[in-house]
């Protein structure tokens, strides 16, 4: 069949049963009209969040929204931007109370990236949940916003996955229908209890955060990093998990790597497994669920998983049971008609693909996707944009990237179509992240071929880096144009310049020290008029300042500074110039010029490289980083490092009966510190590119994460560790934007590209099973401090 109306999974309530979060008024059934109604309308004793009952909920909330609406125009749209707890569910509801609209981003969306969706919204102001102190209040920042009169309504950033980000509008009225969709069409009641390790700014996660208030469910809602904490709820007696494929994938890696498969749950006489003892549904949306995700979770958790399908335009809008065939979605959910159409807008005979339309409160929506209908309900292909024709038959994207996961060196897969001359001509790119360096295309051809049919088989194999969204969905690929800053780049170069001059004329320590135009050229032996031409050049560029010392600006270590500025100059002369950049872009960074030449002589990168990133502040984080650790008496350390070793080294002064390992790695390290190499003269400390397994207390990487391995390889790191052991990640990271991305420039003419960015590790950390337990990122600097440990 081509059209369809609801035929959802059976609700779990008896037929004559009063729907929770309904009344009954001259004996006619009345429905909530705003989740605040649906939550008072619960029994004040209702336990819907950790420790929290509906009353205690419904007082916060209150408090919360006298403080919000003091100033609050109503309708002004305010940012929401923090990760998963109770804390950010009092926030979003005083929001509504207070007759603002909520604007939900993803924890740790960039500063920049904030000020434009509130600019784009009519808004000015955030919202923040303090960290770990759910009881506060939340804190309301920034200038006040502009009054909108359209009623209460959520904003939601799209996810990326099909585009440019934009705001979508939904109205408290849909999200309320949505919510009654979970609970009349999955089964979703007051006796549940609900776990949400999916991010609550993302459509999904909020249709199950209405149909969770609105019957009275038991929220749990964990950020969807804290793999071991989901696994806690889940053995503590979640009945229903809301997943989305990312994070279902890895929670049943994890569970298979700590404990082996466990038996299928083929009938309710079998005993379920102590990792989810309660789990009735584990329901996955926001992506597709293949066959070998599907088995990989029933064998770890005992349940299969469920299907949910939706956008963020009309929320969930499909669901199924478990165990249907791969990438089927179920049937419309109650209320929901659907219709699949070709490109004439006809709609299309049953068992043909067509592109999918839905009906909600009577709109129909085109939701961008080919889909075909089977026995089991409806089947998604793929995006329209990415969908493939190939000699008359529809391949399916999602298909080919389910094969390609399951290749070991793989982390994701985006595959798309590359339009041929004619129709039904088109090739396949298949785009591919690797899960450990050295992945090369040759390998994941022959897999396909083994795995697909011929006309399956990708074209073309790009290796290169996948980010995701918050959910675990792999964004779009974006679209670069220029813009005016361009010509100010043009000129940027001369800045340095400036200051190159200025080291190359010896006058950085004199400046640090504070001196006049006439006093420098006389001691340098300059032209007193020229010079002065420069410097004021310089401060007019806010490399210098005549301000007096301690007017708002740190103190400059000369020496350091004199260091990097070396350093910089001598990039700016070799590996990052205009010609190696491009050259690399041409040949890929395994056969950049770089790897040909390398560092050399006495005066080479590599030593003017150890110059600058060995001086006082390496060395003051390797004293910081050491005090976090905390290690115990006698402690084994692997440090993998481009440097001298600087934790070994102030390990081993501490403690004289600790010792190690020294892994050092890329073309621009240098000799063990002077201790480290009588440390290893005497045995204390081993070296070798081989790290020792399971047996050390402490593993550090200094200046190395971002490759080449195994400095990059979280695996092997994390497998250098005994139980309870803790890893320790010191190095720079990419800002969101501006000053400082130009770091990765030099990662890609001389350096490694893994892990660019702090939040990239620490999903990759959590990925690998580890529990990060600490993030600093320094202040004034690029440099962060990670720490982790596997989870519990």
């Amino acid at each position: 069949m081509g059209d369809g109306e609801a035929a959802a999974l059976p609700a779990r309530v008896e037929a004559d049963a009063l729907p929770d979060g309904a009344r009954v008024e001259a004996g006619a059934l009345v429905e909530a009209g705003t989740l605040l109604d649906a939550v008072r309308a619960l029994p004040p004793g209702r336990i819907v969040l950790p420790g929290t009952d509906a009353g205690t909920l419904l007082d916060r909330v209150r408090k919360a929204a006298d403080e919000i609406g003091a100033g609050t125009a109503e309708g002004e749209a305010v940012a929401l931007c923090t990760g998963n707890s109770p804390g950010w569910v009092v926030a979003f509801l005083a929001l509504l109370a207070a007759g603002a609209r909520p604007l939900l981003l993803e924890a740790g969306t960039p500063e920049a990236e904030t000020r434009r969706l509130l600019q784009a919204a009519g808004g000015g102001r955030s919202l923040t949940v303090p960290d770990g102190e759910d009881d506060r209040p939340p804190v309301l920042s920034g200038p006040p916003g502009e009054p909108c009169g359209s009623g209460p309504a959520v904003l939601l950033p799209t996810s990326g996955s099909t585009g440019a980000s934009r705001i979508v509008v939904r109205d408290e009225a849909s999200l309320l229908a949505e919510g009654r969709r979970y609970r009349d069409g999955v089964g979703l009641t007051g006796r549940d209890t609900l776990l949400l390790p999916v991010p609550l700014s993302h459509a999904y996660a909020l249709g199950w955060l209405f149909g969770g208030l609105l019957t009275g469910a038991s929220l749990r809602p964990v950020p969807p990093t804290a793999l071991g904490l989901i696994a806690e709820e889940l053995a503590g007696g979640a009945t229903v998990v809301a997943l989305v494929p990312s994070i279902a994938r890895l929670l049943a890696a994890r569970r298979l790597r700590a404990g082996g498969p466990r038996p299928a749950q083929p009938d309710r006489s079998t005993p379920r497994p102590a990792a989810a003892p309660a789990l009735r549904l584990a329901m996955v949306g926001a992506g597709p669920v293949d066959e070998r995700l599907d088995r990989a979770f029933e064998e770890a958790f005992g349940t299969a998983l469920a299907r949910n399908y939706g956008s963020t335009e009309t929320g969930a809008v499909f669901a199924g049971r478990a165990r249907i065939e791969p990438f089927c979605v179920g049937a419309p959910l109650p209320g929901i008609a659907y219709r699949l159409a070709g490109e004439d807008g006809e709609s299309v005979p049953g068992g043909t693909p067509g592109l999918l339309h839905v009906r909600v409160d009577g709109t129909w929506h085109a939701m961008g996707d080919l889909a075909v209908t089977v026995p089991d309900g409806l089947r998604v292909i793929g995006r329209k944009d990415r969908a493939i024709r190939r000699g008359g038959r529809w391949v399916s994207p999602l298909e080919i990237e389910e094969v390609l996961r399951g290749h070991p060196d793989v982390r994701e897969v985006r595959v798309t179509a590359r339009r041929g001359r004619h129709p039904g001509e088109d090739g396949i790119v298949a785009e591919v992240s690797a899960a450990r360096p050295g992945l090369a295309p040759e390998p994941l051809r022959e897999h396909a071929r083994r795995e697909l049919a011929a006309h399956k088989v990708p074209d073309e194999f790009l290796i290169r880096s996948l980010p995701t969204s918050a959910a675990g969905k792999v964004r779009a690929a974006p679209r670069y144009r220029l813009t005016r800053r361009a010509a100010e780049a043009a000129r940027a170069y001369k800045t340095s310049e400036v200051l190159f001059a200025l080291h190359r004329l010896g006058a950085l320590d004199r400046l640090a020290k504070g001196a006049g135009a006439a006093d420098l050229a006389r001691e340098l032996g300059c032209d007193a008029d020229a010079l002065e031409w420069v410097l004021r050049t310089a401060a007019g560029l806010g490399v210098l300042t005549t301000g007096a010392a301690g007017d708002g600006e740190p103190r400059v270590r000369a020496a350091e500074l004199a260091a990097f500025v070396r350093l910089e100059e001598h990039l700016s002369r070799g590996p990052v110039t205009r010609e190696e950049i491009a050259a690399v872009a041409r040949t890929g960074i395994a056969r950049r010029p770089f790897e040909e030449t390398g560092p050399a002589g006495p005066d080479g990168l590599a030593t003017v490289y150890q110059g600058a990133m060995n001086g006082p502040a390496a060395r003051a984080r390797a004293a910081l980083g050491l005090r976090l650790l905390k290690p115990p008496a006698g402690a084994r350390m692997v440090e993998v490092t481009a440097g001298p070793g600087r934790y070994l080294e102030r390990l081993l002064a501490a403690d004289p009966t600790a010792g190690g390992h020294l892994l050092t790695v890329g073309r621009l390290s240098g000799p063990p510190a002077p201790a480290v190499a009588a440390a290893v003269a005497e045995g204390r400390v081993t070296t070798g590119p081989e790290p020792p397994r399971g047996t050390a207390d402490l593993c550090v990487v200094a200046n190395g994460v971002h490759g080449p391995g195994p400095g990059s390889e979280l695996a092997v790191l994390l497998g250098t560790l005994r139980p309870g052991g803790r890893l320790l990640v010191d190095d720079v990271f990419l800002p969101p934007a501006g000053a400082g991305s130009e770091l990765a420039l030099d990662w890609l003419t001389h350096g490694g590209t893994a892990w660019p960015t702090a939040g990239d590790l620490i999903a990759g950390l959590s990925r690998e099973g580890a529990r990060i337990s600490r993030h600093l990122p320094l202040e004034e600097s690029l440099c962060h401090l990670i720490i982790a440990e596997e989870a519990s």
